[in-house]
């Protein structure tokens, strides 16, 4: 399905329950490159522009965790997660990409190594944002006492499900 948008974007696919998708032409028109603030802004547009359609399409799964792409051009991607008690990622990269995501409902726990070889712990309630240049190793998960819902957006994309966001 190719869904044609003002502004001349085009997007390969978007999934239904983006019931605002000609609202994200915007943030969605092509660019030669995402930073780190454009795809944290591009998770927040997705959040605040269509939260409705995307809190009716979740699903939780306690046996794995749940994924839906919501919207795929030729430089990024988003995608829809949900994440059950406990779920969560083991340390994984994203093969050379940049992300952002943001928490919708509930809260994720995020892990990683800074440049300087530290580690580091942030704790990431709904309503609130977090980008990564390629070079993160990171994992997510939800240690929270509510599941959790959260928007991913990925500059390059990567093109298959996101089997370790």
């Amino acid at each position: 399905m190719t869904l044609s948008l003002d502004h001349g974007v085009e997007l390969p696919y978007a999934h239904p329950s983006v019931a605002e998708a000609r609202a994200l032409a915007g943030v969605l028109a092509p660019r030669e490159r995402w930073s780190e603030a454009d795809l944290a802004r591009l998770t927040r547009r997705f959040a605040t522009g269509a939260t409705e359609g995307l809190y009716l399409t979740a699903r939780f799964d306690r046996g794995e965790r749940w994924h839906l792409r919501l919207a795929l051009t030729e430089d990024v991607e988003v995608w829809l997660l949900t994440w059950t008690l406990w779920q969560g990622t083991e340390q994984h990269d994203h093969g050379g990409a940049a992300g952002a995501y943001t928490v919708l409902h509930g809260e994720l726990t995020e892990r990683w190594t800074d440049r300087r070889g530290r580690s580091r712990r942030t704790i990431r309630p709904a309503g609130s944002s977090a980008s990564f240049g390629a070079d993160r190793v990171h994992s997510v998960q939800n240690r929270g006492t509510l599941e959790a819902i959260s928007v991913h957006a990925y500059s390059p994309p990567r093109l298959t499900a996101p089997g370790l966001i």
